[in-house]
């Protein structure tokens, strides 16, 4: 019985390794690169029209009848479920038809599976002798990625020996109103922005504490609670939108929601804030040599923005290591981000803010709520602005400047420290179970994300 059992496993065995060796002959034969002829938005169509791109990360309209075979079929089943989740490419294959800008992020998750030839899978290569990324390819496909990141985002891109990079040192300054700096500033600390006079921007968005309150759920006027944690102030001015959720896509317009937020600051109209400042002659005249018009919800949020822009952090040790300073962080630290890149952690917390420009789900991997003591509303994360499907518990990603500064973590507080921050995304983004030795490298690295001035603060 034994016998025939082994019989049996080493046939079975022998017709896989005669599949795969056939397979990679095949796709020897078969897989070639596109011409150069062909216009660079053709060569990109071609590539990922043979690598089978659009099956995973299309939809389920694009799956293929493979998907009913055994083995195989089921193992592309669970890929290509995962992989809609991780990127839907078709909005980007739209853009490039039309010559527009890729998403940014799309662009550095991109570059982290065609730098390394990780995509397509084996299970589906297999049987797609034209899916594999080939060199030829590969180089079409990079230089394709970092000419859209050098001509739509002045992304710095690799040249002779230089290697990529998904994050770029934080602006040194932002040209603004010195006048208008510090009356946003003065409007910035002020509780009379808020119905009783208690709550300011500081209290939940304290300087001295990272632009956070370190709160589990920031607290707004009459001590009402608040639903999420609080994104930090800091670097904000980076961000193409705002607020867990995205509802806001300018920082004015964030300033805006968050003055007639019932509980932020409980505020049923601007009047009642103008009415509170005309009431102090000192600062209406300071403000009028500024703004003419007067206080107005268009005039003091843009004070505040341009106080915003002052709230930027340069000077931490990475911006140097950035720079070129090579000794400005230890070799533990640059060990963790060589790790946080390798786990694909930069794909979204890329550029100088290390995040905020993207919605992505939370739980790629494996399910992140159904782990939670609590369901809350708020879970529903990007859904609950857009109504669509595909935008359920997809939340901005949070920019990771300061981010020793600004626990608890992610939008519901679950972690609250940095440690069980990147035990948690490395598991249920990524599917990754990471040693204490490199969860305490790339914590290690993270710190040296704060500048002294937060870091004495």
């Amino acid at each position: 019985m034994i016998k025939k059992l082994l019989k049996i496993l080493w046939r079975i065995t022998g017709s896989v390794i005669i599949m795969i060796g056939a397979g990679i002959l095949m796709s020897r034969i078969v897989n070639k690169a596109p011409s150069a002829d062909l216009k660079n938005a053709d060569q990109m169509y071609a590539i990922i029209d043979q690598g089978g791109c659009l099956i995973c990360h299309g939809g389920s309209e694009d799956f293929c009848t493979h998907i009913n075979w055994p083995v195989f079929g089921q193992a592309i089943r669970r890929d290509a479920e995962k992989a809609i989740r991780y990127a839907d490419a078709s909005p980007e294959l739209d853009k490039l038809f039309m010559d527009l800008p890729i998403d940014k992020t799309h662009l550095m998750k991109l570059q982290h599976v065609v730098s390394r030839r990780s995509m397509p899978p084996l299970s589906f290569t297999i049987i797609h002798w034209k899916a594999p990324m080939t060199r030829d390819k590969q180089e079409i496909f990079l230089a394709w990625i970092y000419n859209q990141l050098s001509t739509h985002f002045s992304h710095p891109v690799p040249v002779g020996k230089k290697t990529f990079q998904p994050i770029v040192p934080i602006p040194d300054t932002f040209s603004t109103d010195q006048a208008k700096v510090m009356l946003g500033n003065a409007l910035y600390h002020d509780t009379r922005l808020s119905s009783d006079n208690t709550v300011s921007c500081a209290t939940c968005h304290n300087p001295e504490r990272g632009g956070v309150d370190n709160l589990d759920y920031s607290v707004g006027v009459f001590n009402q609670p608040g639903t999420t944690t609080t994104l930090s102030s800091f670097n904000a001015v980076l961000d193409p939108f705002f607020f867990w959720d995205g509802k806001a896509s300018s920082l004015k317009e964030q300033l805006s929601i968050a003055l007639l937020d019932p509980v932020k600051m409980g505020n049923e109209s601007f009047d009642e804030i103008a009415a509170k400042l005309q009431a102090d002659p000192s600062f209406t005249s300071r403000f009028l040599e500024s703004y003419p018009d007067g206080f107005s919800l268009e005039t003091v949020t843009d004070a505040l923005q341009e106080y915003h822009k002052t709230l930027i952090t340069p000077d931490s040790p990475f911006d140097w290591y950035l720079k070129g300073q090579t000794d400005a962080i230890g070799h533990l630290e640059q060990r963790g981000y060589e790790l946080f890149k390798r786990y694909g952690c930069a794909t979204c917390h890329n550029s100088a803010g290390m995040g905020g420009n993207s919605f992505q789900l939370m739980g790629v991997a494996h399910s992140f709520f159904p782990d939670r003591e609590k369901v809350m509303l708020e879970d529903l994360g990007r859904y609950k602005i857009t109504s669509r499907a595909e935008d359920m518990h997809k939340f901005k990603v949070p920019g990771l400047r300061n981010v020793a500064l600004t626990y608890p973590y992610f939008h519901n507080a679950s972690a609250k420290t940095l440690e069980q921050a990147v035990t948690d995304m490395a598991y249920y983004q990524r599917n990754k179970e990471l040693s204490k030795r490199k969860i305490h490298k790339i914590v290690l690295f993270l710190k040296t994300l704060s500048t002294e001035e937060t870091t004495s603060e």
